[in-house]
C-alpha cells in the first residue's frame, strides 16, 4: 500500500511539475515561495488522494470487516474458555469430594418404639408417647414419656439396684442399656476375640505371651489333656488386627455425674469374659452436645476410617427417665417429654477383615459435596425403581416442623426426583431428649430394608451425604 501511494504521488508530482514549469516559462511568471509549496506539494498530494480515495475506502471497509470478525472470534474464544473453566470447576468440585468408606459388621438399636426394624415401622405410623407409670409433673399427674419398659424389669434384678442414686436415677438406666447393647453384640464380639487372639499370636510376641497366660487359655489347654505339657495351639495366619476400640457416646449433661471408672470396669469385665485381654482394649468416652452431635459423629467416623488394623464398637446411649431430672427441666419447659434409647455398631475401616464375619452394610459418606445429582445415580444404581416405590429411604435428621429445613431439603432432593414421602424424620420420636438423636437416627439407616440403599442427610451439614449399601460380592 505504501509503495502504491508513493508511486502515484511521484507520478503526479512529475507530471504536474512539468506542466506547471512549462506554463510558467511561457507566461514568464515569477512564482513566490507560497506558489511553489501550493503547486509542487499540496496540488500533487490532493490529486493523489483523489485518485487513491476508492482504494482507501475499500481498504478501510476491509479493515473494519476484519476487525469485527476478530472481535467476534475473540468473544467466541472467551465464551469457550469460560465454559471450559466452568467444566473444570465442576470437575474440581467433584474431585474435591472427600469420601469415607467403612464396613458395618453389626448394628442394634432399641427405644420405646421397639428394636431395629420395628423402630422404623413405628416411626412410619407416627407412634405417640405413652403415660409414664412413675414420672409425674408438678401437679402430681402422670406425664408422657418414651420409656423402655423392659429396662425396669432388668433393673429390679440387676446389680445396680443397691447402687441406685435417687438424685441420678438415669445413670443405672444408661448402664443397663449399655449392658444390653453388649449382650446384643456378644456373637460378633466373640468372633472378634478369636481374631484378635490369632492376630496377636502371629504378629505380636508380647501379646501372644499375655494370651498364653490368660485364664481362658489355660482352661482350654487343660481340657485338651495334661499329658502334653508342651502343647501349643497351632498359630494361624490371619489379617492383622491390633485392638478393639470401644467408643461410648453420652450426652454432655452427664459429664459431671458419670462415673467413668465403674463403667470402664463393666466394659473390661465383659470383654475379658469373651477372652479379649485388656491390652487390646481401648475405651473412650465422648460427652456430646446437641448442637455439635452430628459433626462429632462425622469426626469419629473419619477417625475410624483411617485405622487399618483396628475395629471399633460404638455405643450411643441416653436416658432422661429420671424424676429429679424431669423436675429440673420442667422449670423451663412445662410439657417436657423425656425419652431413652440406645444403639451400637461394630464398624471398621474399608480394608479390615474379621474371620467368619460378613459385612452387614457398607457405609459411604460424601463430605464437601455441593451437588448431590452428580453422584446420586452412582450411589444408587437402581435409583429409578427405588424412587418409584413408596417406602422411605432417606433419613432426615432435622426437625420436620422447621419451615427453613423443609424448604432446604426439598430444594436439594427435587433435582433427583426424591419426594417427601421418601423421607423419614427420627427426631420427632424422642421428645426433648435430643443430645444424641441425630447419631441414633444415623445408625437406624442400617436397618432400612435390605433391597434399599439408605441415605442419611442433615440440613445443618448441607454438603454431607451418607449412604448405606448392601455388601455385594
Amino acid at each position: 500500500m505504501i509503495k502504491l501511494m508513493t508511486g502515484i504521488f511521484s507520478s503526479i508530482f512529475i507530471l504536474a511539475s512539468m506542466a506547471i514549469i512549462y506554463y510558467w516559462r511561457d507566461i514568464q511568471y515569477d512564482p513566490s515561495s507560497m506558489d511553489l509549496i501550493a503547486y509542487f506539494i499540496l496540488l500533487p498530494t490532493v490529486l493523489s488522494l483523489i485518485l487513491l480515495s476508492p482504494y482507501l475506502i475499500y481498504q478501510a471497509y476491509q479493515y473494519q470487516k476484519k476487525r469485527k470478525e476478530t472481535q467476534q472470534a475473540r468473544l467466541q474464544q472467551q465464551k469457550s474458555d469460560h465454559i471450559e473453566r466452568e467444566k473444570n470447576n465442576v470437575k474440581t468440585k467433584t474431585d474435591a469430594i472427600q469420601w469415607l468408606t467403612l464396613n458395618i459388621f453389626s448394628s442394634f438399636a432399641v427405644s420405646a418404639l421397639g428394636e431395629n426394624e420395628t423402630i422404623i415401622e413405628q416411626m412410619k405410623k407416627f407412634s405417640s408417647p405413652e403415660l409414664d407409670v412413675h414420672l409425674i409433673n408438678a401437679y402430681g399427674l402422670p406425664v408422657l414419656s418414651y420409656r423402655i419398659t423392659a429396662i425396669d424389669d432388668d433393673l429390679q434384678q440387676s446389680q445396680y439396684d443397691d447402687d441406685i442414686d435417687l438424685d441420678h436415677a438415669r445413670i443405672p438406666r444408661i448402664k443397663a442399656l449399655i449392658q444390653q447393647q453388649l449382650e446384643q453384640q456378644t456373637e460378633i464380639l466373640w468372633q472378634l476375640a478369636e481374631h484378635l487372639k490369632k492376630s496377636a499370636l502371629f504378629y505380636d510376641v508380647e501379646l501372644a505371651y499375655q494370651y498364653r497366660i490368660h485364664p481362658a487359655w489355660v482352661t482350654s489347654d487343660d481340657q485338651k489333656g495334661d499329658q502334653n505339657e508342651d502343647f501349643e495351639p497351632q498359630v494361624e495366619q490371619v489379617s492383622r488386627l491390633n485392638c478393639l476400640n470401644i467408643h461410648v457416646l453420652l450426652a454432655d449433661n452427664l459429664l459431671h455425674m458419670w462415673d467413668e471408672s465403674s463403667s470402664r470396669e463393666l466394659l473390661l469385665q465383659f470383654m475379658q469374659s469373651l477372652g479379649i485381654i485388656s491390652q487390646q482394649i481401648q475405651i473412650k468416652y465422648h460427652f456430646i452436645a446437641q448442637q455439635n452431635s452430628y459433626q462429632d459423629w462425622l469426626n469419629l467416623l473419619g477417625q475410624i476410617a483411617t485405622q487399618p488394623h483396628e475395629v471399633s464398637l460404638v455405643i450411643n446411649v441416653d436416658s432422661e427417665i429420671d424424676q429429679a431430672w424431669l423436675d429440673e427441666q420442667m422449670w423451663l419447659t412445662e410439657y417436657y417429654l423425656a425419652a431413652e434409647f440406645a444403639s451400637s455398631c461394630c464398624v471398621t475401616a474399608q480394608d479390615v477383615k474379621i474371620n467368619h464375619l460378613e459385612v452387614m452394610k457398607i457405609l459411604k459418606v460424601a463430605l464437601n459435596a455441593d451437588d448431590l445429582s452428580s453422584f446420586f445415580h452412582q450411589m444408587i444404581p437402581s435409583h429409578t425403581e427405588q424412587i418409584e416405590q413408596t417406602n422411605p429411604f432417606v433419613l432426615l435428621l432435622d426437625d420436620a416442623t422447621d419451615i427453613k429445613v423443609i424448604k432446604k431439603t426439598t430444594q436439594v432432593f427435587s433435582q433427583i426426583s426424591v419426594d417427601t414421602h421418601h423421607f423419614l424424620y427420627p427426631k420427632q420420636s424422642f421428645g426433648h431428649t435430643q443430645s444424641l438423636v441425630k447419631i441414633f437416627g444415623f445408625m437406624l439407616g442400617v436397618h432400612l430394608p435390605e433391597e434399599l440403599t439408605a441415605m442419611v442427610y442433615s440440613a445443618d451439614h448441607a454438603s454431607t451425604y451418607a449412604f448405606f449399601q448392601a455388601d455385594i460380592k
